[in-house]
């Protein structure tokens, strides 16, 4: 299924490249929840992080190609930077609502991207995990509500 959306005044098919990249974030997001809710004992809580900065910088991509980015994703993992890109696209950080504190969870969440592959990189606790749980979800529908704006 597609749909006409209409971005910066001209109309074209809404990509399901975007949509792929909307369910592989909500696929991490899921998997954090999962194994926060007890999956496993002990909680692998650099692996719930790992899968929150997964899920918001899927969710961030997921806007990137939405908006049509030149040249495709950036091979990046920084979620502040990814941001920044769609600002660029759209020439306006406030149409999107790109806050401050948005921002704040990207610069949380990016460094659960390299370090929790790595064993005793990171001392995070359980509350520290469902922060980072609860910033990707808001990052996640922050995005889906962009796409369902635009359409």
């Amino acid at each position: 299924m597609t749909d006409t959306i209409s971005v910066n005044g001209e109309q074209r098919q809404q990509d399901q490249e975007t949509a792929a990249w909307i369910t592989f974030a909500e696929t991490d997001l899921k998997t954090a929840e999962y194994l926060l809710n007890g999956a496993f004992y002990p909680l692998p809580l650099e692996i719930i992080c790992y899968h929150s900065q997964q899920a918001a910088e899927k969710a961030v991509k997921a806007l990137i190609v939405y908006f049509g980015k030149q040249g495709g994703i950036p091979k990046q993992h920084d979620i502040s930077f990814l941001l920044n890109q769609i600002k660029i696209l759209v020439k306006s950080r406030s149409q999107l609502g790109v806050t401050e504190e948005l921002m704040d969870y990207a610069d949380n969440l990016t460094q659960y991207g390299i370090a929790p592959r790595y064993p005793n990189e990171m001392n995070i606790d359980e509350e520290e995990a469902k922060y980072a749980v609860r910033q990707a979800g808001t990052i996640l529908q922050w995005a889906k509500n962009i796409i369902a704006d635009e359409s």
